[in-house]
């Protein structure tokens, strides 16, 4: 038999689990949405603006209980890749580096259409090292992913949570 009790303690257990991440949405904010991420570096490949906007969009859903809702949405993010390269990391003149490095920035701005206080603009910046005798285009797809995961969890904590 379940007591009173029992569903009690229950609920608060669920409701502190979830608390417990820290994720911090009003509860009128019920659906988002990603503009069109544009790539102003110039030097990603092709398909990089699409993958991370592809990866942001799975977080949210998976993480967060908002809906995607291109028409009219609470909350919209506005991307865009500045900054694409990778650069030798210490060389030293006359020796080659051994590690290179890939960096990418974006530049966000969350708009929340409920709350106008909470809106923000700001680059978010990761890195990757990897050895400088492989070919970049055989790592590029690992590198980019891994920095993806990165920035998406950056930006999802601006966004979501009160730290």
């Amino acid at each position: 038999m379940i007591t009173k009790g029992f569903i009690v303690m229950s609920m608060f257990c669920l409701t502190a689990c979830y608390s417990f991440k820290g994720i911090s949405i009003a509860p009128e904010v019920n659906t988002f949405s990603i503009d069109q991420v544009l790539d102003q570096s110039y030097n990603a490949p092709a398909t990089y603006a699409i993958d991370f906007s592809e990866a942001l969009t799975n977080k949210i859903r998976k993480e967060s209980r908002l809906i995607l809702n291109n028409q009219n949405p609470d909350i919209v993010f506005k991307c865009k890749v500045t900054a694409f390269g990778v650069a030798s990391q210490a060389p030293v003149p006359g020796v080659s580096s051994a590690i290179n490095r890939l960096t990418v920035t974006i530049e966000v701005e969350f708009v929340n259409k409920q709350d106008e206080k909470l809106n923000w603009k700001s680059p978010f910046t990761r890195y990757q090292d990897f050895d400088a005798g492989k070919n970049f285009s055989t790592e590029q797809q690992r590198l980019t992913s891994d920095i993806n995961g990165l920035l998406i969890e950056d930006i999802f904590n601006k966004a979501f949570t009160n730290w």
